[in-house]
């Protein structure tokens, strides 16, 4: 409920003195503000005109001694052009703290001795009505980074899958790049806080916004990027540390319309490093060379995988070939891995040997072992 006393400040109710005065007003404190700071010259309105809708909404609010639920048109206009122009939050803040900072004073500059506890409301009112533009202000701009982030994703979505992308990357406000990092990762759940500090990373990284498709467990970015491998590997080693986790990327280059064959080809990348057990870190075709085409599906891809059949009834003896090999060869680290004796992974060994009739301990038929386990991964 309202009260129907009205606040005085020099003899004069203080909402009457501003719809009187507010025209004037406007105008000095814009040409105060242009004094106290420069941020308002690129604004994307007339800053007096809005100072004057916002000191006709301020005598409303002293006049009923309460803030409105709901904001006022002109102000939830500003705020959302204001987000659509790209305009930094603060500087729409600034604008208003320093108006309303500048009114505050040249309302209490006419106050009289006895006009403390109006003083006092007034300065209640004038800070809850500022509270409420930062309301208005904050949910803008969510809103309007919540509309824009889809667009990006549905581009990135659009780019990945070979879909047309020139009318969305228009709406999305995003200029095509040349060439794009192509990178499909895969980390540790991650919280996200972690996601969106890698993402920001990404976002600094290359000549441009990156377009992201990726959660806590992983998944493909596009950044526009021409630049070298050895920039990259730093990337994902910050990737790592900005996101507490361990990162597993495959990364290859491509054109706009190259981008869903090369997207295809780094998820290919990224499944023989996990198959194969290699560590974090960047891995790109050239370092996998053997591994991956030794997952190709050919027609030697079945005998291969034959020669260790045998060994189907027997996961423990696979999962030591496997282990031997990911820690090149050696029996105390293999062993350390499998948390077992040196002398069980020499005993799974030679029972491998008598199984399959291929020595794990000799280079030739070593060979021939891994070869049939990559084959025993190859998709069919």
């Amino acid at each position: 409920m309202t009260n129907s006393n009205p606040l005085v400040i020099g003899g004069i109710p203080a909402h009457r003195w501003l719809l009187r005065e507010r025209t004037r007003l406007a105008t000095d404190v814009t040409q105060r503000m242009a004094l106290a700071a420069d941020g308002h010259r690129w604004l994307p309105f007339d800053l007096t005109a809005v100072v004057e809708d916002n000191l006709g909404a301020l005598a409303e609010v002293l006049r009923r001694r309460e803030v409105p639920a709901a904001p006022q048109r002109r102000m939830l206009e500003m705020a959302v052009r204001g987000a659509e122009e790209g305009m930094p939050p603060t500087t729409l803040m600034d604008v208003y703290h320093l108006a309303f900072a500048e009114i505050w004073r040249m309302m209490t500059a006419r106050a009289e001795p006895g006009d403390l506890p109006d003083v006092l409301a007034c300065t209640e009112l004038v800070l809850a009505y500022l509270h409420r533009v930062t309301e208005v202000v904050v949910t803008a701009y969510s809103d309007e980074r919540a509309e824009d982030q889809d667009m990006r994703y549905r581009l990135a979505s659009a780019l990945m899958s070979g879909e047309p992308v020139e009318g969305l990357a228009a709406r999305a406000g995003v200029r095509l790049a040349s060439s794009y990092l192509v990178m499909t990762l895969s980390m540790e759940e991650s919280t996200a806080l972690a996601v969106h500090r890698m993402v920001r990373e990404l976002n600094t990284f290359g000549e441009g916004p990156a377009l992201t498709l990726i959660d806590g467990a992983g998944g493909t970015v596009l950044v526009p990027w021409p630049g070298s491998w050895e920039e990259v590997e730093g990337l994902v080693a910050r990737l790592s540390e900005v996101g507490r986790t361990a990162v597993t990327a495959a990364a290859g280059q491509a054109a706009p319309g190259e981008v869903p064959e090369q997207v295809r080809q780094t998820r290919e990348i990224l499944d023989v490093v996990r198959w194969f057990g290699r560590g974090p870190g960047l891995y790109r075709l050239a370092d996998i060379l053997v591994e991956y085409q030794l997952t190709r599906l050919t027609a030697a891809t079945p005998g291969l995988a034959a020669l260790i059949a045998p060994l189907d009834g027997h996961p423990d003896l696979l999962a030591t070939l496997e282990t031997h090999l990911r820690h090149g060869r050696a029996r105390k680290l293999t062993a350390r891995a499998l948390h077992v004796h040196p002398n069980t992974v020499d005993y799974r060994l030679r029972r491998v040997a008598q199984l399959t009739g291929l020595d794990p301990t000799d280079d030739t038929d070593m060979q021939r072992i891994a070869a049939a386990l990559a084959a025993t991964r190859t998709p069919h």
